[in-house]
């Protein structure tokens, strides 16, 4: 199964705030069959995020949780219309990325990682900025699937 799709993806979103945006995440999660508890695994998201906070500043967030809930490695991609709050910042992109306990070493570090890289590329994330559907959004993140994004 591949990490994305487009039923993983929400663009524009019109959520507004940090606990509207991780119930969606849960909820896209949980539509695709993804995750077996929407509450459970919310309250994992929750509990990574008083670990230490998920954004990453330049106006993305990251939620992610290592969960006994996940059936399989997901990525989550949600555009909001307009910047929310994050704990110090102000987010406008958020990847929710849910990984199961057993593949929690090195599948959750590589997504983090390959996300990040890419992420630090100005014109990478002004890309993501501008994008406005599901489809736009689905093809510059392809390259999580192990496809080359066009």
């Amino acid at each position: 199964m591949k990490l994305i799709n487009e039923q993983l993806i929400e663009v524009p979103s019109s959520l507004q705030s940090k606990e509207e945006i991780i119930r969606q995440v849960a909820g896209l999660l949980y539509a695709e069959n993804r995750i077996t508890d929407r509450d459970g695994f919310i309250t994992d998201l929750y509990e990574r995020e008083q670990e230490l906070s998920t954004s990453m500043g330049l106006g993305i967030a990251i939620p992610h949780a290592k969960s006994q809930y996940v059936r399989c490695p997901s990525l989550v991609f949600i555009k909001l219309e307009n910047p929310v709050a994050w704990n110090e910042d102000n987010v406008q992109l958020v990847f929710g990325i849910a990984v199961s306990k057993e593949h929690e070493g090195e599948m959750h570090l590589k997504i983090l990682s390959q996300l990040a890289r890419k992420l630090m590329n100005d014109n990478f994330r002004n890309t993501l900025f501008g994008i406005s559907d599901r489809r736009e959004a689905y093809t510059a993140l392809s390259f999580l699937n192990g496809e080359t994004a066009l």
